[in-house]
């Protein structure tokens, strides 16, 4: 899979994706795609894990595309201005985001839910 990522401040990520390849991403993120390209929506792994997103405030389902007859194109945006970076992931190379922050990835990447315990809301330390 190829990938380019285009336009500030509110950027689109274009990828091609080979015959065989899938792309995962959350509801609402996918902006145009090549009329070969076919979606299925997947609870994204166990029962667990999707309630799991569904009680962070995430999506509970995953839209999965597949070009089908060749290679496909589809293109994915944020619904926030900013920037979007790509970051390797694999065994031992995890990332924490936070909330709507993951766009699309390939599949076999897992997503899962990180809960962290707050030690103090608003605590900060510096000198005086």
């Amino acid at each position: 899979m190829k990938f380019e990522i285009k336009g500030e401040p509110m950027p689109v990520v274009i990828c091609d994706v080979n015959a065989g390849e899938t792309m995962i991403t959350e509801k609402g993120s996918m902006v145009w795609m090549s009329p070969n390209m076919e979606m299925q929506t997947s609870a994204g792994g166990s029962l667990g894990k999707a309630f799991g997103r569904m009680f962070s405030g995430e999506s509970m389902f995953q839209n999965l595309y597949t070009p089908k007859g060749g290679p496909g194109m589809i293109a994915f945006a944020s619904s926030f201005p900013g920037t979007i970076r790509a970051v390797e992931i694999g065994p031992g190379k995890s990332i924490v985001c936070q909330k709507s922050a993951f766009l699309a990835s390939e599949q076999g990447v897992e997503l899962t839910v990180f809960f962290q315990k707050k030690m103090g809301a608003g605590f900060f330390g510096g000198e005086g």
